[in-house]
């Protein structure tokens, strides 16, 4: 059975519909343009900091097609909290909101991050000075996606940190996989891709919502 046009996303407050085939597509598009307009490396790691977004399902893939790490980021961070996070990850770009922008700037600026390396995922700056990421385009399809292994990154996901400053944590395509399968086992008999639903209140950017919201069946 195919899943190329079952509807993976809704969002509520647009009224968006995404479908497997349009996210992949996303996806694809967008790797291809950091290989080759940002000559993208394996191992680089994308800051990611905004409120929940469809488009967040297609900055990941697409940056795991480039070979890279998505850190997801809370976007109600302050600009010293994005300084440090940004520090210790060594982020080569960050994506993020509209809504984000004033303290992404001014974060980007203190550690010494282009600021024609921020992207936008959502909606589009009215003002023009930054690039929507759907606007990063490899159109080469000859670009193929970086080959990875099991144990190499994915993630690199930050805790809250209640305890002092927030601590890296790293998450490996493996890891990923494995958690799948296990939400597969408690999930077998239970969710049907075909009719159930499900409501994605987690903040994308927290841990639980990095496993579920990624959570996509393959197109075969």
């Amino acid at each position: 059975m195919t899943h190329n046009n079952a509807v993976l996303y809704v969002e509520l407050a647009t009224k968006k519909r995404f479908t497997f085939r349009a996210i992949r597509q996303a996806a694809e598009a967008f790797g291809r343009g950091l290989l080759q307009h940002w000559k993208w490396q394996k191992g680089d790691i994308l800051a990611l900091m905004t409120p929940n977004s469809a488009d967040v399902a297609a900055v990941t893939f697409g940056t795991w097609f480039a070979g890279g790490v998505v850190c997801p980021v809370n976007h109600l961070y302050t600009t010293g909290e994005l300084v440090s996070l940004l520090r210790t990850s060594q982020a080569k770009a960050l994506a993020t909101n509209v809504a984000c922008l004033k303290v992404a700037c001014d974060a980007a600026l203190a550690v010494g991050l282009p600021l024609d390396r921020i992207i936008l995922v959502g909606d589009h700056d009215p003002e023009r000075r930054f690039q929507h990421f759907s606007n990063l385009q490899g159109p080469s399809t000859s670009i193929e996606r970086v080959a990875t292994k099991p144990s190499d990154l994915c993630f690199l996901v930050f805790s809250s940190g209640t305890t002092g400053l927030p601590k890296a944590v790293m998450l490996t395509h493996e890891n990923i996989v494995a958690n799948r399968m296990q939400f597969n086992a408690v999930e077998a008999g239970v969710l049907n891709w075909k009719n159930d639903r499900g409501l994605g209140f987690l903040p994308m950017y927290h841990i639980y919502g990095t496993y579920k919201t990624r959570s996509i069946p393959d197109s075969s």
